[in-house]
């Protein structure tokens, strides 16, 4: 799927978080290791006196211990705390380090992501057929060219190092105990410090490929952009019938307001505008405005409610153009309602 030729186009935000909540995430092991190698290397070099100091006092201590009689006179138990309470004096700061370093790593490369789905069982991974496709697929290929190369390289910064100093090495036989091993020392730590240099080379470079692998296996066509698209924002059809319910509780809040009126003018069968106005009030307001259908509706309302309704079509239609809902109407139609509302004030005198 993921070397689909239709699939052109980058992967979107939701397309990234479900590959995430899959577990599916960009990883370079060879990074891991690197960091791991510089870590414990500089911890090694910080510490590496005081490390040397408690195993050449330990190393004593056990010779003691191994004098004719001293053996028995320490207990087992205190003989296994012993080596417990060395081994841990030991190893823990470099085991400390190297969670926080892999914990690190692993945010650094991929963020905090956490999904128990790799850890389900995929029976399609029984399959002989499959598991044997998987064995020749072009990303085995490529991750055997890679160990391939990776130990090429090693073994080549490993030859540079070590053959100008084999001389020097095999010369050591006739040195000093002393003597022999500054040169050993010297000859391990240029070969450790290149190797690692050769790593951090490797993990840079396997770092940026499996990114690139991660991004182009994410891919999507454009046919998936849309239908992605069109999920997020809703079909038209939901949009529309979404639309519709907004619109029939709008109409009927307006139509709600229509008994609250103080006159309905209409033009006269296909607009009508229905208008409030008391003394708090600085200008009459629009509580209802509709057209055709609605326009029926409201004049049919105002009839039930006993709301006059008068018959002013230039007026009717110039209130619809310009007037909102639950707005006062425009100071160049003030004349032409005051004379509405003075006729209607008039009838209920009358009345």
């Amino acid at each position: 799927m993921a070397n689909d030729p239709g699939r052109t186009e980058k992967a979107t935000p939701k397309r990234r978080q479900k590959a995430r909540e899959e577990g599916s995430v960009p990883r370079s092991a060879d990074f891991d290791g690197a960091l791991l190698l510089w870590g414990n290397f500089f911890l090694f070099l910080g510490l590496g006196g005081a490390t040397l100091a408690l195993m050449t006092q330990q190393v004593a201590h056990f010779l003691q211990l191994a004098r004719p009689g001293a053996l028995a006179e320490a207990s087992i138990i205190t003989l296994v705390r012993d080596v417990i309470s060395i081994l841990g004096r030991l190893l823990l700061p470099f085991l400390c380090l190297n969670l926080l370093i892999a914990l690190a790593s692993g945010i650094a490369q991929r963020g905090f992501s956490f999904s128990t789905k790799p850890l389900q069982p995929k029976f399609d991974r029984l399959n002989p057929a499959q598991g044997f496709k998987r064995i020749i697929s072009t990303r085995a290929v490529v991750d055997l060219i890679k160990s391939l190369a990776k130990f090429g390289l090693l073994a080549w910064v490993a030859y540079l190092v070590l053959t100008p100093r084999i001389p020097l090495l095999l010369a050591t036989l006739k040195l000093p105990l002393g003597q022999s091993m500054d040169i050993f020392q010297s000859a391990v730590f240029a070969l450790y410090r290149n190797v690692m240099l050769a790593m951090l080379i490797l993990a840079l470079s396997d770092f940026a490929w499996q990114r690139f692998s991660w991004e182009k296996s994410i891919r999507m066509t454009k046919q998936e952009i849309k239908d992605e698209s069109k999920d997020a924002d809703g079909s038209p059809e939901v949009k529309q019938k979404q639309k519709s319910i907004m619109m029939a509780a709008a109409r009927r809040r307006m139509l709600a307001e229509v008994p609250k009126a103080t006159v309905v003018v209409t033009n006269p069968t296909h607009v009508a505008v229905a208008l409030k106005y008391d003394e708090k009030s600085a200008a009459p307001v629009c509580v209802a405005k509709g057209l055709d259908h609605l326009a029926l509706k409201i004049r049919e309302q105002a009839r039930a409610s006993g709301v006059p309704i008068l018959e002013r079509p230039e007026l009717a239609r110039a209130l619809y153009r310009s007037v909102d809902l639950d707005k006062p109407i425009p100071r160049d139609l003030y004349q032409a309602v005051a004379q509405v509302l003075a006729f209607v004030y008039r009838l209920r005198g009358a009345a």
